[in-house]
């Protein structure tokens, strides 16, 4: 930990005084436990800078094993309940989605396949959703690039599922910006996909994506 601890320092600390302070605080405690580690680091997640995007961009890429100790850290936390887990039935998250993308789950929704009773969206890269529909709108309203499309996820969790899986955490109190109410999912998340619908938002065309969050599949089983 101590060692990726020191590559972001050294990556980030110089272009945001937050990250700097925040890791200046890290550093200067010794034996730092998991459980306090993975607030910590759960924090720099939320800070306005290029961190969250390049991790996500590696993931992406499957340039992930330098990330593993941050990754590690944020399971630990929730296993240690150190990092909440959230507690809505219903998130919502706005994003700007590449049009081929959607072309691509929208076409493999309307297939049957046989070995695949359910249409699964398994996620790569860390996944924000936050908890009101009006923060999620406010994401939506910035200008879309070309050849993307803006997309509403509304995400449904069900009372049954297995936590044990740890696969998100409730950031609202960590976050820079409690406002937004974040709950961060972690890589490999599956969710299914109930259905995608072109909704309009404030006049403007909106694919709307329903998601079911599967883990009560994965516990089921």
């Amino acid at each position: 930990m101590e060692q990726y601890t020191n590559y972001i320092y050294n990556t980030y600390s110089m272009k945001n005084e937050g990250i700097s302070r925040l890791l200046d605080q890290i550093k200067s405690m010794v034996n730092i436990p998991i459980e306090i580690l993975s607030k910590y680091y759960a924090r720099l997640f939320t800070f306005e800078s290029d961190f969250y995007k390049d991790i996500n961009h590696d993931l992406r890429s499957n340039n992930y094993q330098k990330h593993l100790p941050y990754i590690k850290a944020l399971y630990e936390g929730v296993k240690l309940k150190s990092l909440p887990l959230s507690k809505e039935n219903i998130l919502y998250s706005g994003i700007q989605l590449e049009n081929i993308e959607i072309n691509k789950l929208k076409d493999f929704l309307s297939k049957k396949n046989k070995d695949l009773p359910s249409s699964i969206l398994f996620s790569k890269t860390f996944m924000e959703f936050t908890k009101e529909k009006r923060i999620a709108y406010q994401f939506l309203k910035c200008w879309t690039k070309n050849d993307f499309s803006k997309v509403l996820f509304i995400l449904e969790k069900d009372d049954n599922i297995n936590f044990n899986l740890s696969t998100h955490c409730d950031l609202e109190n960590e976050s820079c910006y409690p406002a937004e109410k974040m709950v961060l999912f972690f890589p490999l998340s599956f969710f299914e996909i109930k259905g995608i619908n072109q909704i309009n938002i404030e006049n403007e065309k909106v694919f709307e994506i329903r998601l079911l969050y599967f883990g009560s599949y994965i516990k089921e089983k």
